[in-house]
This record gives structure tokens, C-alpha cells and sequence, in this order.
């Protein structure tokens, strides 16, 4: 198919999504350096110095915050799943620095729900729950065995503890069932409320689309109506020159028949073309009578022939015969457009194969598949970046009737093929009988 206008530029989802990564990933560092400047500081303020052990644990967090800068600083996109490495690597030095300062007596042991956070408002379902049972398990493992009172390794009181020790061991235990619910309802909550924002964007994303390709085909359909009033004029003039040429041709025998023929055939058809675009504007919603499926293509196919003369098409089709549909204009000018461009692409890359038609019916749907011998399309979204004027104006026709137009890449052969999908609304007997 021939690209020749591109749609306005609007940002991929998926290329949106790598910037938010990026993004995400610088806040993260920014984060975690905050942390561990808060953390040292606090520990220098209240403890004077920080333990042997600490120190190697908090130069381990330095080492993953620059690992993440110098990635974020990088123009290669971060996927989710990187993204979520950035995060498992605070276990790298989070919980064996709680240990060895205070253990789950720590204030600092809050910290453990941040990394929750921020997998549950940025990434799937799955790793938010992965890592609420990581943090679960961490918080746990502190409680057993780094609990930050003494005699306190279990939730049972020894005899010999010190009631201001077992009372804070209870408060621990709290603190712990807190944190508990608390990952939970992160894990859930939160990233569903988050998911359903990401849709909501995803959504928006898809109606700016439509958006501006209304927008494409109402410049292009006034652009058309303009250029309607100029060519009814210079037709017309057209005419008359042809009329007066075949009056004279049996003064001058040097004047072909058959071109005048021809060229008068041509100018017929631009004017049943003004007269069509003039019929849809008085009827705009397409309120169209019901004719078999059959006739019609039949019909479309031989004024696409009438407007290019030098087309060949191989058509295999399949449906019942007297089957009646109301088949607006549009979507003539839909199937002439798509074969247009079909002729063109294989014409562009020098071959001259027929183009494959493949028209299948029955009661409820109609499917048209064309196919070209050109180059091909790049169709590796299901969002093409590019179309050409006839693939826009087809889409938003299909569309508007109900149904889609596809592209695919043609199989074993180069090339491509555009899919018409279209409903068809027929006549109640029509519809018993299939």
C-alpha cells in the first residue's frame, strides 16, 4: 500500500510508557539517596558513629543508587521488568542495615513499604504482590530474628524479661500486623487504583487518535467540496470541446474515434463522481436501498476498471447470490480507494500480477480482502504511523459504518493486504433464508 500523508504525530503508548520508566527510575535514586542521607544523619546524631557492619551496608546502598543513575542517564528504554530489578536491589542492603541497627526496632524499618509503593502505582499486578510478600518476609525475618529487644526472639514472653522490654516486644508485634495489613492493602488498593488510571490514559491515548483523524478528514472533506466547485466548471467546458471535436470529425479524419470515445467516457465519469459527492451531501447518514451483495461488487469493480484502464484483478468470491444488503457509496469509494492503492504499491515495485480479491458474505458480515505484489508495509503494531489519503478516508468510512479496515503482510509473498470487515444490514426474509 502507498503511504503518502502521514497522520499527525502522536506519542506511542509503549514509547510513553519507556519516558515514564525513565523517569520513575531517576525518582527512585532520588529517593533512595534521601534515605541514606537521612538515615546517616540520624545515626550520627543520636549514635555518634556508625557500626562496622552499617557502614558496609550503607556504602552498598551508595553503590546501587549510582548503578541506577548511570542507568537512568542512558537513552535505551527501561522495561518493566528492569524496572523492577532497580527495586529488588534496596533488599541488597535494606534489611541486613536494619539488622545491624536495631533490627525491627528500628524507625527506619517504615522504609521497607516505599519499594512496595512504588511497584504498586508502577508496575503489573504480579510484581506488586511479589513484592508485598517480599517486604511480608523481611519485616517477618527482623521480628524472629533481629526483633531490637532483648530475650525477645518469639511472641512468648520469657520469665526473666523485663515487663518495660515485653510491653515495647508487643508493641514490635503491632507494629508488625500494622505493616502486615498495610503491604496488603498497597499491594491491592493501590495498584488497582493504578491500573485503572493507566487505562483511563490508554483510552484517552485512543480517542486523541480518533480525534485527529476526524480532524484529518474534515480538512480533507472540505478540501474536497472546494475542489468539487472548481472542477464542475472546467468539466463542463471539457464537454463541449469533445462535443464540437466529434462534429468535426467528419471534416478532419486525422481525429481518432476511439480517443474521443474515450475521452468522453472519462468526463463522464468525473461528473458521475460530482454527482455522487453531491448525493452525499444531501444524504449524509447514507440511508441507501437495499441491492444484492453481489451486483454491487460487480459494479464497483467495473468502475474501478473505467477509471483505470490498465487494472487486472483475480476475484474469488463466496456468498449467496441474491442476498440483499444496504450498501452505501462509501464504501464503493472505500473498496476504489483500497484498489488504487493496491495497483499502485505492485506498480511501484515493478510487477504487474493482478490484484487478488477475495469478497466472502453471508447474513450478517461482509469481508473483502485486496491484495498487492508491492514492497509491503511495515505492520508491526497494530497502529500503522502512516496512511496514505484513500486508507484514511477508507478507515474513517468503515468506521463510521460499523466496521474496521486491517493491513497484514501478505503470506509467502510480498506484499500487502488490507482487510474490509464490515456488518451487513439486510432484509428480515433475506436473513431466514441464509
Amino acid at each position: 500500500m502507498t503511504s503518502e500523508l502521514p497522520t499527525p504525530a502522536l506519542l506511542n503508548p509503549s514509547q510513553a510508557g519507556d519516558k515514564t520508566a525513565i523517569t520513575n527510575l531517576r525518582r527512585l535514586t532520588v529517593l533512595r539517596a534521601l534515605a541514606l542521607s537521612a538515615y546517616i544523619g540520624v545515626s550520627l546524631w543520636l549514635a555518634d558513629a556508625l557500626s562496622g557492619g552499617a557502614l558496609v551496608f550503607v556504602l552498598l546502598g551508595v553503590i546501587t543508587t549510582l548503578v541506577s543513575v548511570w542507568r537512568a542517564r542512558g537513552s535505551v528504554a527501561v522495561g518493566r521488568a528492569e524496572f523492577f530489578g532497580h527495586l529488588l536491589m534496596d533488599w541488597l542492603w535494606l534489611p541486613p542495615l536494619l539488622a545491624f541497627s536495631g533490627g525491627a526496632a528500628n524507625p527506619f524499618v517504615t522504609y521497607l513499604l516505599v519499594p512496595l509503593t512504588i511497584a504498586a502505582a508502577t508496575q503489573p499486578r504480579l510484581y506488586a504482590w511479589l513484592m508485598a510478600a517480599i517486604s511480608i518476609a523481611i519485616y517477618t525475618a527482623l521480628m524472629i530474628f533481629f526483633p531490637g529487644v532483648d530475650g525477645g526472639h518469639s511472641g512468648h514472653t520469657a520469665p526473666d524479661m523485663p515487663a518495660a522490654s515485653s510491653e515495647f516486644y508487643r508493641h514490635l508485634i503491632g507494629m508488625w500486623a500494622t505493616f502486615t495489613f498495610s503491604a496488603l492493602l498497597i499491594a491491592g488498593f493501590v495498584n488497582s487504583m493504578a491500573e485503572a488510571l493507566r487505562r483511563r490514559d490508554r483510552h484517552l491515548h485512543k480517542l486523541r487518535q480518533e480525534q485527529a483523524r476526524r480532524d484529518q478528514v474534515l480538512s480533507l472533506g472540505t478540501l474536497a467540496a472546494g475542489t468539487a466547485h472548481e472542477l464542475a466548471s472546467p468539466l463542463q467546458t471539457i464537454g463541449l470541446l469533445v462535443e464540437e471535436l466529434q462534429a468535426q470529425r467528419d471534416r478532419d479524419n486525422d481525429i481518432d474515434e476511439q480517443d474521443l470515445a474515450l475521452l468522453q467516457q472519462q468526463v463522464g465519469l468525473c461528473k458521475q463522481a460530482l454527482e455522487q459527492l453531491k448525493s452525499r451531501a444531501r444524504d449524509p447518514e447514507g440511508r441507501d436501498e437495499f441491492q444484492p451483495v453481489a451486483k454491487f461488487l460487480e459494479r464497483s469493480l467495473e468502475r474501478w476498471q473505467l477509471l483505470r484502464p490498465d487494472a487486472r484483478f483475480a476475484l474469488v468470491q463466496q456468498g449467496p447470490a441474491t442476498l440483499e444488503a444496504r450498501l452505501p457509496l462509501t464504501l464503493e469509494q472505500t473498496l476504489i480507494n483500497l484498489l488504487n492503492n493496491a495497483l499502485d504499491a505492485s506498480l511501484a515495485a515493478g510487477k504487474k500480477a493482478p490484484v487478488d480479491i477475495k469478497a466472502l458474505w453471508n447474513g450478517e458480515r461482509l469481508s473483502v480482502e485486496i491484495a498487492d505484489s508491492g514492497a509491503g508495509l511495515n505492520v508491526g503494531s497494530l497502529e500503522p504511523t502512516g496512511f496514505g489519503i484513500g486508507l484514511i478516508l477508507s478507515k474513517t468510512a468503515l468506521a463510521q459504518l460499523g466496521g474496521r479496515l486491517t493491513l497484514k503482510a501478505r503470506e509467502r509473498l510480498s506484499g500487502t493486504v488490507a482487510i474490509i470487515e464490515l456488518p451487513l444490514a439486510t432484509k428480515p426474509r433475506e436473513i431466514l433464508l441464509s
